[in-house]
């Protein structure tokens, strides 16, 4: 009968704990955390269980979509090498209001591509993105990082990085032997860039504003600089608003597209040369390119070279 009670109370223990977990399929321990699978990954709570933390990528997949939710709660970093040396992964996306990247979280991850972040990311740790050779972008600029962290991406293969407006550092190696790197636009409020963030990266060009910390910064270790607000000398034909040197419906057209939102104008060309009256770009300037290319007389000089100064974009 002892025997009986026991093996009921075990059996009656075990659906129970089945039951109380309901996004695991399994508990683990993983050094001396407490963890469960869900799908793809191993997950821990956090913030006194109010969150989770991705452990640990187990997927096979090669396009990740991070989770927003789990069991109702906040996915809201990914863990220490979560995706330590996984060759399979070639993208990876948040869903989810993303703060933190741990440390060597993507590691190896050589045949990762691409990473799209959430605009609430606020931290990315020691190494997290090291040796992502095939990772060309990342969307930093969208985040509110104060400081990108020693190694952080480090051997990766990105071109081009816009840091956002609230970075305060750039740590010690954090963009080292990124020889693909041409390009990056550092904000105002960067005051601290250590001596071998950039080392090896001898294709790289800072863009900064003239009398910023990062402009000292790139004449101190000779590395070439764009001063973003320095006044420059543009030279174009008025009415040719997509830039291909000849007056044709399409420039009319795409002043249109503009002026409905169809079309963004990032750097500001189209409203420039699409501007046939110096007064802004407006609905009149497309119907006097349709009447210069029906041969009606206007006074406006479409078809005419002309140089402005601008500030550099």
């Amino acid at each position: 009968m002892k025997r009986i009670l026991c093996l009921m109370f075990v059996v009656l223990l075990a659906l129970s704990s089945a039951v109380c977990c309901d996004a695991a399929d399994a508990d683990l321990s993983v050094q001396g955390k407490t963890v469960v699978t869900y799908g793809d990954w191993i997950i821990e709570k956090i913030d006194n269980d109010t969150r989770w933390n991705l452990d640990t990528y187990i997927g096979e997949g090669a396009d990740v979509i991070v989770p927003r939710f789990i069991d109702d709660l906040l996915v809201v970093s990914i863990g220490h090498h979560c995706f330590n040396n996984n060759t399979n992964v070639k993208s990876v996306v948040t869903n989810s209001p993303l703060w933190t990247i741990e440390e060597y979280a993507f590691i190896g991850c050589s045949s990762l591509e691409s990473f799209k972040c959430h605009y609430a990311l606020k931290e990315i740790g020691v190494g997290a993105f090291s040796g992502t050779s095939s990772l060309t972008s990342i969307n930093l600029q969208d985040s509110v990082l104060k400081s990108i962290s020693d190694y952080a991406f480090t051997d990766s293969g990105l071109t081009e990085v816009e840091l956002p407006k609230t970075c305060e550092r750039i740590g010690s190696y954090a963009f080292a032997r990124c020889g693909d790197l041409v390009k990056i636009t550092i904000p105002e409020s960067v005051t601290e860039i250590s001596d071998t963030a950039f080392d090896a990266c001898d294709n790289l060009v800072i863009y900064a504003k003239g009398d910023s910390f990062a402009i000292e910064y790139a004449i101190a270790h000779g590395i070439d600089y764009v001063i973003t607000d320095a006044p420059v000398e543009i030279t174009f034909m008025v009415g040719d608003a997509d830039g291909d040197g000849a007056i044709t419906i399409l420039d009319a057209t795409k002043i249109q597209r503009l002026l409905v939102s169809l079309i963004t104008d990032d750097d500001g060309m189209i409203a420039l040369r699409g501007d046939s009256n110096g007064n802004g770009l407006d609905i009149l300037d497309a119907t006097r390119i349709q009447r210069y290319l029906a041969g009606f007389t206007i006074t406006e000089p479409i078809g005419e070279f002309t140089t402005v100064t601008v500030l550099h974009n």
